[in-house]
């Protein structure tokens, strides 16, 4: 493959396809349901297709909002997912396409964004300055009162007790255990993205000034990470919270949260990219981080061991989607174009 040996050195290969198919248009979203058999897509059309992981055959395409999808989230259990697009409602799915419910999102136009709670709990769904959280049989457990701005992002913690949103003045938290109040911590810049660690001790955001904040939870305090060329729309954790990678140039940058303050430490910073880093991912069983960038590139790194790629592939645009099987059996991308990729990394 043209080029991709000059940035994956020791004699790495290009990463082993097991299906390259075309969706037909702009891939928004690809999350990996039914107990790792199908990757769930959201398409530039309105489309959500199912795409059977063992033979790349679609098991389903069903047009679900008008204008293009905007997000999807799948259930824990695998079994149900829903996607949001524009226009007022949010959809539940089965992975065989049926529609399952709406849950509406209030007065907005549209529902931007969609979480589904890591435990078999809430759905929370973002429209324009308010957050709904739907129970999975459609009960409206909360409706939130209206933020500063539009929300820009959500997020649950990772036992489904708290869901965290984010918008121009900071990161609000909502709780979901008794008696348990309301958080605000507050912002001045406008935040656009939103990654909580899996230790549930930090929230860390993506700001429009180009600089990466962090709050750790147990006090409230708010360190920053300033000096990127862009503005940092992606962010990933590892599974231990030891390592946030993030994105705002065509560096890969990782802090390293195991001992003193990131923000007084020297950064990890992976370098291979052409152009701007668009999507991160950890893989969930072992301390491998994909990246995706405007470059068609998607390179694995151990950050761990080494700062250079140790393997990687080509799409045909820029990537928009990225997600790990989850049991480290393989990765998907999906690019501007439409083309969805998996790759055997076993």
């Amino acid at each position: 493959m043209p080029g991709l040996r000059s940035v994956a050195p020791r004699g790495k290969t290009e990463l082993v396809a097991r299906f390259r198919i075309d969706l037909g248009d702009y891939i928004s979203a690809a999350e990996i349901a039914a107990q790792g058999e199908l990757c769930v897509t959201g398409v530039g059309d309105g489309s959500i297709v199912g795409i059977e992981l063992a033979s790349g055959c679609e098991r389903f395409r069903q047009r679900a909002h008008p204008g293009g999808v905007l997000g999807l989230s799948v259930a824990p259990e695998g079994a149900r997912f829903v996607t949001c697009g524009q226009e007022p409602d949010a959809k539940m799915w089965t992975t065989a396409g049926e529609l399952v419910r709406e849950l509406p999102g209030g007065s907005a136009a549209c529902v931007e964004h969609v979480a589904w709670a890591p435990s078999a709990g809430g759905i929370a769904i973002a429209a324009g300055r308010k957050v709904r959280v739907w129970s999975a049989t459609g009960e409206l457990l909360l409706e939130t009162e209206p933020v500063a701005s539009t929300v820009s992002g959500l997020a649950w913690r990772a036992d489904g007790t708290a869901v965290a949103a984010i918008c121009c003045g900071g990161v609000h938290i909502w709780p979901f255990v008794p008696r348990a109040p309301a958080r605000h911590l507050a912002s001045k810049g406008s935040l656009i993205s939103l990654a909580w660690s899996p230790n549930a001790r930090v929230i860390a955001c993506g700001s429009q000034d180009s600089s990466v904040h962090f709050w750790r939870l147990a006090t409230g305090q708010d360190s920053q990470m300033s000096g990127l060329p862009f503005k940092p729309e992606a962010l990933a954790w590892d599974s231990e919270s030891n390592l946030l990678a993030t994105s705002g140039h065509t560096t890969v940058t990782l802090w390293d949260f195991r001992g003193k303050e990131p923000a007084a430490t020297r950064p990890i910073r992976l370098q291979a990219h052409k152009d701007i880093v668009t999507r991160l991912r950890f893989s969930p069983r072992k301390a491998v981080l994909a990246s995706g960038s405007r470059d068609t590139l998607v390179l694995l790194w151990e950050p761990h061991c080494a700062t250079h790629p140790i393997r990687g592939a080509f799409l045909d645009d820029e990537i928009t989607a990225l997600t790990w099987h989850p049991e480290h059996l393989g990765l998907v991308a999906g690019d501007a174009s439409g083309k969805l990729c998996f790759w055997d990394v076993s």
